[in-house]
């Protein structure tokens, strides 16, 4: 059992490093290898486990997985058949729409196909984060599992980059045209440069675990510190940072860049404030990243153009904004119910009033998931998220382990980032991005909840 228990383990932290690399699973082949991965791995645990499963672990992250639970059950009534009589109470626009084609089944989901394939994700994010739950009980665990996001992200990053300095025309494994913007293995710009700004921020998070809680000493032992961290693989995560940061610049994503400079900001500042404990070293790193990496790295590698992106936007060139704002007609029209889960391309074409082209997104997620779930089920995820944030911030106050205070901080910017770069795109379609984000939600709940039984390291203090 130990050898199997190892080897998921093992098999976790693969997954996500393979996660973004076919599209960015974004892709119903694609998605379904992570959902047959999942599933394999949720089977071999239920075996590990199969005596007794460990409620009390469990219950320690019983608010990321009642309401994620929750959602899924919503998204499963929404394909289910039901009377007439039920979804006009329900959904008063849907049961006109079904009667208007003289329909023999009612759904409250528009398409429940679609809505049926969305549930299948949904309950594989839900086993992905049953699966982090048994797996990473341990600190050096959580640390790992952080590691292989950041090496993740990396590779991303570097494949990008490779790719625009090589002048790659046409990606060599996909075959989709490259147009002088890092993608990575992603199709499109953006879901690339949210998926660098969350290993991005944990990256930054690992970082902080290795910091020294003082610098006091004598030179001697200053710069012996100095050495061991030139040669600690401290310095290596530092030059992954390095290499995100030029690649997220190089997507020339306007929103990307601005969410990762901001959560990097408020999140340093409120680390700052609110930091246990604060390791002198931790206003050098915030401040290095600020000014060295998105300033000076970013202008060697373009950073002028995505400031030139921003200027030359306009109201009349963009179309996105309108889109939101048809989009709120929607959720007027299916205010508690939405109109199912992956149905915003089917829906919207009939509330558009003129012609912008084809969007099969929101490019807005906070509206889109408005849309196709409903304000309730909305409003249930975002207390979810929002519950998150505030333990990632009483961790950094109050705890006193330095591992989960970093990650802790790791997951404050990460959080801070996608909250505001969701609300101009659809960064939680791609279900690499989603699975991401689940993951860094959990190292959330994880260094608030977990214990830290023994000091692992001699300057590190021991959690009360």
């Amino acid at each position: 059992m130990k050898t199997l228990e190892k080897f998921t383990l093992y098999s976790f932290c693969l997954l996500l490093i393979w996660m973004p690399i076919p599209l960015g699973s974004n892709r119903a082949w694609a998605w379904s290898i992570a959902e047959i991965w999942i599933a394999i791995q949720t089977i071999a645990l239920l075996v590990i486990y199969h005596k007794e499963l460990p409620w009390s672990k469990l219950k320690s992250f019983v608010w990321l997985l009642v309401p994620l639970g929750i959602f899924q059950l919503w998204v499963l009534i929404q394909t289910l058949p039901l009377s007439s009589a039920i979804v006009s109470f329900v959904s008063p626009n849907a049961a006109e729409l079904y009667a208007l084609v003289e329909a023999s089944n009612f759904f409250i989901s528009l398409d429940h196909r679609m809505t049926h394939t969305s549930l299948l994700r949904g309950v594989s994010l839900w086993l992905f984060l049953f699966n982090a739950i048994l797996l990473l009980n341990t600190p050096n665990r959580l640390k790992y599992a952080v590691l292989a996001v950041v090496i993740s992200g990396t590779l991303q990053a570097f494949y990008g980059v490779l790719m625009v300095l090589l002048n790659v025309t046409q990606s060599p494994v996909f075959g989709y045209p490259e147009k002088g913007i890092a993608t990575g293995s992603f199709v499109y710009k953006n879901h690339l440069a949210n998926y660098v700004m969350l290993s991005l921020s944990m990256g930054l998070g690992l970082i902080v675990t290795q910091l020294h809680i003082s610098e006091s000493g004598s030179w001697f032992v200053r710069i012996r510190r100095v050495l061991e961290g030139i040669l600690s693989s401290k310095m290596l995560v530092r030059l992954a940072l390095i290499i995100m940061v030029i690649a997220l610049v190089m997507t020339r994503s306007r929103m990307g860049n601005t969410a990762f400079f901001s959560a990097t900001t408020v999140g340093g500042i409120l680390a700052l404030f609110f930091y246990k404990n604060k390791p002198r070293a931790l206003t050098a790193l915030v401040i290095s990243v600020i000014a060295i990496d998105t300033f000076a790295v970013g202008a060697l590698f373009g950073l002028d153009k995505v400031k030139q992106r921003m200027v030359e936007t306009s109201l009349q060139q963009e179309t996105r904004d309108q889109v939101v704002i048809w989009s709120l007609d929607i959720i007027k029209d299916y205010p508690l119910t939405g109109t199912g889960m992956a149905t915003f391309y089917t829906v919207f074409p009939g509330y558009s009033k003129a012609d912008i082209g084809f969007y099969d997104h929101a490019h807005n997620d906070y509206i889109q998931f408005a849309v196709e779930a409903g304000l309730p089920a909305t409003l249930l995820l975002g207390l979810m998220v929002s519950y998150s944030l505030w333990l990632c911030l009483m961790t950094i106050r109050l705890r006193n382990s330095r591992t989960m205070k970093g990650l802790a901080l790791g997951s404050l910017m990460a959080i801070i980032g996608m909250l505001i770069h969701t609300s101009v795109d659809f960064n939680l379609q791609p279900m690499a991005n989603a699975l991401t984000f689940i993951f860094i939600l959990f190292i959330a709940h994880a260094s608030a909840t977990m214990p830290i039984q023994k000091i692992i390291r001699s300057d590190e203090s021991r959690d009360v």
